[in-house]
């Protein structure tokens, strides 16, 4: 029989069944494989796939995302290879076959995150490291993911800042929301944009809420989080620079455990960029522990 040779298709030629499939046998859950109930429905999602004859051995799906940066997208590619084809040559034909999928006239950054790793980093990590910076890839940042139960000893003064639940669709706050996203994150690399239909858009899925504070009328910070199986996930939060050192940030953070518990939440979650000692200390003020860390690579088009 002759021998099978990897081909490269695009994502939409596979079936959801075969993409379920895929993830089972890889151990992830890059995409919620419950939405793929019908094996024979084809797949929907933007993604290039390695065949090995019929065998499906290698899938990353993507999205694009409006950078902060001017003129430039970001991809997030989420998937992998089986585990006897991760850091081959094998591999290294489905990375060529995506970057080509996504080489436009414009700029483009494709942003991965590597595998999940020890708080202090450990030598098994270097083949890991090694294959994505041999493919081109350059690193980006380090997020630290953080951890641990609802805390509601810490002591803070009483400051008049308002903290409250966001519901979604008012123009002048979303307008507010977007420019101190834009003025929090205009200095890091590979943030996606924001837009005021974009923040309502979030607000639709049912388990996403938005915490805002205000200060005299002020909009000066921003919680978005998610929660899910009694499980609170910090998506994003961030005071105004004028506002550091005020308080402002604890209040905004102890308002959020507030919430979650409210919401049945037993533990708080969130990442924090390993430069970030700011973030980071506020954290563990609040009684987090860093968990482990992932490294992101970034490759520009």
């Amino acid at each position: 029989m002759k021998d099978a040779t990897d081909v490269c298709v695009n994502a939409k030629t596979l079936s959801k069944g075969a993409v379920r499939h895929f993830y089972d046998a890889l151990g992830q859950r890059a995409v919620k494989t419950d939405v793929l109930a019908d094996d024979g429905d084809s797949f929907e999602g933007e993604g290039v796939a390695l065949m090995l004859g019929a065998e499906l051995r290698g899938l990353y799906i993507y999205k694009a995302f409006a950078s902060l940066q001017a003129g430039t997208t970001l991809y997030y590619p989420y998937g992998g290879m089986l585990v006897e084809d991760r850091f081959t040559s094998r591999h290294q034909v489905l990375i060529k076959s995506l970057t080509r999928e996504l080489q436009t006239d414009s700029k483009v950054q494709i942003i991965m995150s590597l595998e999940q790793q020890p708080a202090m980093p450990l030598s098994e990590i270097a083949a890991d490291e090694a294959f994505w910076f041999a493919q081109g890839f350059s690193q980006l940042d380090i997020q630290i993911h953080y951890q641990g139960k609802i805390k509601h000893d810490y002591t803070q003064k009483q400051l008049n800042f308002s903290v409250t639940d966001y519901a979604g669709g008012d123009k002048a706050t979303n307008a507010e929301l977007c420019h101190l996203y834009r003025e929090a994150y205009k200095k890091r690399t590979g943030i996606p944009d924001i837009t005021p239909e974009g923040i309502n858009k979030q607000l639709s899925i049912p388990s996403c809420s938005y915490l805002i504070m205000r200060h005299n009328n002020e909009l000066i910070g921003q919680c978005s989080l998610f929660i899910s199986d009694e499980e609170c996930y910090v998506d994003s939060i961030y005071v105004r620079r004028s506002y550091w050192g005020t308080g402002a940030a604890d209040k905004l953070t102890q308002s959020l455990f507030d919430y979650a518990e409210k919401k049945g939440c037993q533990t708080v979650s969130g990442t924090a960029a390993s430069n970030n000692q700011a973030s980071r200390a506020l954290m563990e003020r609040f009684g987090l522990v860093a968990q482990y860390q992932v490294k992101r690579v970034l490759f520009s088009l």
